[in-house]
């Protein structure tokens, strides 16, 4: 956000229990994201709660607002750097998601407050993270304390039911796309993620975790843990009535298949239920001439929108394709771990999409023009043969460190060839050379985009029956209106679609993927 406006003046208003249960979110991000952010919490320390982040009394406390003005400013901002660039969960590389790993799967059925749980969670999560050596015992215990000490859980009851937790763990790894991916602390205020956890072990660690949080005040259980303590509904009652509700509508699976099952046939229903998109789809098939269609000039057209896609679209579309394998998934946690711009790599949608396009382009060579930390190439090398090569330009050398590492780290690194320098005077050697690709991959800076294009079709890198993938050609609209870049694109897009050698089409997949071949 460009500006975010608080008053703690509002939490004059909240119940106690209320606030202590939020606190527990600016804890989380003081624990992975901010370090500085933890010591002032361990400075406020309950006070937060009883003076209600600096609001109660007649006389306020100047230093204390100004701590806890801090307090919310540091905590928002680690919560937005760390969600941007990744709101639609295309990689779960995500510190925000610390004491969210669990704790799903005993929150509701034990009636909890979400802080008190995630909480729990956390104080777990600490304490795996010391088992890796991630952090050490006194980083550990000033978790566990910060969290007693704010009258939060680190324990409840419900976690000796280790069949539940690790029910929700097994549910947890199938949304995260196949790893755990479980966030804790890798030294206070940075972020580390395990990625396995057997039943043994959780059994194991729960134990020891369980004997720990006993020596806390209460057992380590929180003060008004439960929604019914702070005059809310209990979760675990209104949730079974849902489940109930659910098992009750759920179709016999011995019900035989009947077409018209009361709604008339198939097509029918096509003409009753799905006329109303039918101007939508004349549009898309071309069958209401020019009457609707942009008129393309120099300039891009205007758009209002920053995305392309629908955020629920994006989300299912994600969830059903392919994970990342745990080289590339290695790739996302480098690069959020390096704190480069994650929205750079292309995600795992568009991953599985450039591995899957080799695969069936029978492709064995492949040039990346603008590597950033490997994930396009990483993704191009597994979809290759086991002779086949990607050949990826990256002219940033700290970055191109990062990816040389991920490479070396995975099991294709022999089929990539790295090179670090100017895009174009590298494409000019391979062109002097005699290289020529099966697919170009363009994913650099944007305002070269036309100089890639014609170093490969012109400099003779593109073979005959190869393809030129162009990324983000759709930032032509969803980029701000006055960004150059924008411009550029557009001239691009221009370039190419006036190009009498080429055939193109457009794919909305992300910021768009122009998929060029030359003309049969």
């Amino acid at each position: 956000p460009v500006l975010t406006l608080t008053d703690r003046q509002f939490f004059r208003t909240l119940h106690p229990g209320w606030l202590r249960h939020g606190i527990a979110e600016i804890i989380k991000m003081a624990c992975v994201k901010d370090y500085s952010l933890f010591c002032l919490l361990e400075d406020v320390g309950i006070k937060l709660v009883t003076d209600k982040f600096g609001v109660m009394g007649d006389e306020t406390d100047p230093e204390l607002a100004r701590k806890c003005d801090l307090i919310i400013g540091k905590a928002m901002e680690g919560y937005v750097r760390s969600e941007y660039g990744n709101l639609w969960e295309t990689h779960q590389c995500r510190p925000h998601a610390f004491g969210h790993t669990w704790s799903p799967g005993y929150e509701l059925p034990a009636g909890m407050l979400h802080g008190h749980a995630v909480a729990t969670c956390m104080g777990y999560g600490a304490y795996l993270s010391y088992l890796e050596g991630w952090i050490s015992k006194d980083e550990m215990d000033r978790v566990h304390n910060l969290i007693s000490k704010m009258e939060l859980s680190l324990w409840h009851p419900i976690m000796d039911d280790i069949d539940l937790i690790y029910s929700s763990q097994v549910k947890i790894v199938d949304k995260r796309g196949g790893s755990l991916c479980a966030p804790v602390p890798k030294t206070l205020g940075q972020c580390g993620y395990i990625q396995h956890l057997s039943k043994e072990r959780l059994t194991q660690t729960m134990a020891e975790y369980k004997a720990i949080c006993g020596t806390f005040p209460r057992g380590g259980i929180g003060v008004e843990v439960h929604c019914h303590e702070v005059g809310l509904k209990d979760p675990s009652i209104v949730a079974k009535k849902h489940v109930r509700v659910a098992d009750h509508v759920n179709i016999p699976v011995s019900q035989p298949f009947n077409e018209t099952n009361g709604e008339g046939s198939y097509n029918e229903w096509i003409e009753k239920a799905q006329s109303k998109r039918a101007g939508a789809h004349n549009e898309r098939l071309g069958l209401d001439g020019d009457a609707t269609r942009l008129t393309l000039t120099a300039e891009p057209p205007a758009f209002e929108a920053d995305t392309i896609f629908k955020e629920t679209v994006e989300d299912y579309a994600t969830q059903l394709t392919t994970a990342a394998s745990p080289d590339v998934a290695r790739i996302a946690s480098e690069t959020s771990e390096e704190s480069m711009f994650l929205p750079c790599m292309v995600g795992q949608l568009e991953g599985q999409f450039l591995k899957m396009f080799v695969q069936m382009a029978k492709s064995k060579t492949v040039l990346d023009i603008g590597t950033f930390t490997g994930y396009s190439a990483l993704s191009f090398a597994e979809g290759l043969p086991a002779d086949g090569s990607v050949l990826t330009i990256e002219n940033d050398e700290k970055i191109a460190a990062v990816a040389k590492r991920c490479f070396d780290a995975s099991a294709q690194a022999s089929k990539i060839d790295l090179r670090v320098g100017s895009a174009p005077a590298i494409m000019e050697d391979l062109s002097s050379s005699g290289r020529k690709f099966d697919i170009v991959f363009i994913d650099a800076d944007k305002d070269n985009y036309a100089t890639y294009y014609k170093l490969a079709m012109d400099g003779g890198l593109l073979a005959d029956d190869g393809c030129i993938l162009a990324d983000n050609s759709l930032c032509a609209l969803v980029y701000e209106e006055g960004d150059i870049r924008r411009q550029r694109l557009h001239e691009f897009n221009m370039m190419v679609a006036n190009d009498d050698r080429v055939e193109q089409t457009v794919l909305t997949v992300r910021e768009g993927i122009t998929v060029i071949r030359k003309k049969l």
